[in-house]
C-alpha cells in the first residue's frame, strides 16, 4: 500500500489566507507578553508558530499559554480564509480516482477552521486520516505530521509521496524522506518552487491520478511534468 498525504489550502482549494494581517497580529501579541519582535526576524506564520512552541518555556511561559493565544489567533483567518475558498478544479473527481492509496490530509489549517470548510465543500469523508495544527507539535516546515501519518499508515518512506503547493510542504517532505509532488499557482510562485526541483510537479491538481501512474515511488524523478 502506497501513502498519498494531501496539503489543503493552495492545493484542495485555493489560496486565500491572510498571511501578512495574521502575522502582524501574532506578533503584537507576543510583543505584548514581552517578547522582542526581532527574535522572529522575517519568519512567516508556521516559522513563528513553530519558534514560539520551542521556546514558551524558555521565555518563562508554562504549558501551551503562548500556543493557545497564537491558534486563536490563526482560527480567526483559518475561518475568514474559510469563507472564500473555492475547490480546486477537479478535486472530488481526482479524490475519487486515488482509491488505490491510502489518503491523509495534511494541513496547517486548524481543526476548527477545516472542520467548517471540508463540511461546506463536501469532503468530510474523503480521507482516511485529516492532521491539522491541533494535531500535531510543529507545522510544515518541520516533518512532524507527515511522520505521523506514515506511522499511521505503516509505509516506509519509499511508499509515500507528499502534495502540496508551497515551500513548506517541499521542506517538510524533504526532511521526512518521502517525494514531493507540487501544485503551482498556490502560496508560492512558481518559479521560486520550480528552483528546488520537486518529484513531481503539475499546473493544476486533477493532473495528479495520471502523474502518479507514471511516477515510480521508489525512484526519484526529479522535475518531471505531468
Amino acid at each position: 500500500m502506497k501513502l498519498i498525504t494531501l496539503d489543503f489550502e493552495g492545493t484542495l482549494v485555493n489560496f486565500q489566507w491572510n498571511l501578512e494581517k495574521a502575522r502582524e497580529e501574532v506578533l503584537g501579541t507576543l510583543v505584548e507578553k514581552g517578547i522582542a519582535r526581532e527574535i522572529f526576524c522575517n519568519a512567516n506564520y508556521a516559522a513563528i508558530y513553530n519558534l514560539v512552541r520551542e521556546k514558551s518555556t524558555e521565555w518563562g511561559f508554562n504549558g501551551d499559554h503562548l500556543i493557545s493565544l497564537i491558534d486563536r489567533i490563526y482560527d480567526f483567518y483559518d475561518m475568514d480564509a474559510a469563507s472564500r475558498w473555492q475547490p480546486a478544479a477537479g478535486v472530488y473527481e481526482v479524490l475519487q480516482q486515488l482509491g488505490e492509496y491510502k489518503i491523509a490530509l495534511v494541513t496547517n489549517v486548524g481543526k476548527k477552521g477545516l472542520t467548517k470548510a471540508l463540511a461546506q465543500l463536501g469532503l468530510e469523508n474523503s480521507f482516511d486520516l485529516i492532521i491539522t495544527r491541533n494535531d500535531t507539535r510543529l507545522l510544515k516546515p518541520a516533518s512532524d505530521a507527515l511522520l505521523q501519518a506514515m506511522d499511521w499508515a505503516g509505509v516506509k518512506r519509499e511508499d509515500a509521496i507528499h502534495i502540496g503547493d508551497s515551500l513548506a510542504d517541499y521542506y517538510a517532505a524533504r526532511s521526512a524522506g518521502i517525494k514531493i509532488g507540487i501544485v503551482l499557482g498556490g502560496e508560492n510562485e512558481p518559479e521560486i518552487l520550480l528552483r528546488e526541483k520537486p518529484d513531481i510537479i503539475m499546473h493544476q491538481l486533477s493532473e495528479l491520478p495520471s502523474a502518479l501512474k507514471k511516477y515510480t515511488f521508489n525512484r526519484r524523478n526529479p522535475g518531471e511534468y505531468f
